[in-house]
């Protein structure tokens, strides 16, 4: 017989798994994202053709490359 109690505690831990594996993939993701924009300031792309592309700042194209350069420098 199934433990109603114990099928809700098990669904939060799923529920929980799922938001930290999201966060996760995000993180990853805005990874990428700043090793892209690295590479290709590297190849003489401005901060502000990018900045115009993504439709975003170029304060928000500095912070994803610097998240990238932070995560190569923690290894």
């Amino acid at each position: 017989m199934s433990d109603p109690m114990g099928d809700v505690v098990a669904a939060r831990k799923a529920y929980e798994k799922a938001q930290d594996d999201a966060r996760e993939l995000v993180r990853q993701a805005r990874i990428d994202l700043g090793r892209t924009i690295a590479e290709a300031r590297r190849q003489s792309i401005t901060q502000d053709a990018i900045a115009e592309t993504l439709e975003l700042t170029r304060e928000q194209v500095r912070r994803f490359q610097r998240e990238y350069e932070n995560s190569v420098n923690q290894g």
